[in-house]
């Protein structure tokens, strides 16, 4: 698994985070920092070379909503998958939900904890590949 940060100006579109998805790749957040717009995102596959296509893609989605980029348009992480976040981010989770309002705060808890320790496994378990640049596009 692969995480991208994308990062681009600001175009007449609001938001890209659907035209990421039709690509295949999961938008976790998007911060608005200046003149540019940061996606952060996770691309699943073990395909470094599918990931390069994917960004390519994705420039090509960035420019037809009025956005570009720079010489770091993309930086990439590569991401292991560990299970160790998402259990002890479950257990604390629904631990505390159960003490604090009974069986549905046990289902909370236990949901934000997975998404809370999913979070911390990509942190945690990230090793940096590389940034590219806008793409030279050719319509």
């Amino acid at each position: 698994m692969y995480k991208v940060i994308f990062k681009v100006t600001k175009g007449f579109a609001n938001n890209s985070s659907q035209s990421l998805r039709k690509i295949g790749f999961i938008p976790i957040y998007r911060k608005i920092q200046g003149d540019y717009d940061m996606y952060m995102t996770l691309f699943k596959g073990n395909n470094f070379a599918e990931v390069k296509e994917a960004i390519s893609e994705a420039a090509f989605y960035f420019a037809k909503e009025g956005k570009f980029g720079r010489q770091d348009f993309a930086t990439i992480y590569e991401v292991d998958d560990k299970y160790l976040g998402k259990g002890i981010g479950s257990l604390l989770g629904a631990g505390l939900g159960y003490k604090i309002a009974g069986l549905p705060g046990l289902i909370l808890g236990l949901l934000g904890g997975v998404i809370i320790g999913e979070l911390a496994d990509i942190t945690l378990g990230e090793k940096f590949v590389g940034v590219m640049e806008w793409p030279k596009l050719s319509y």
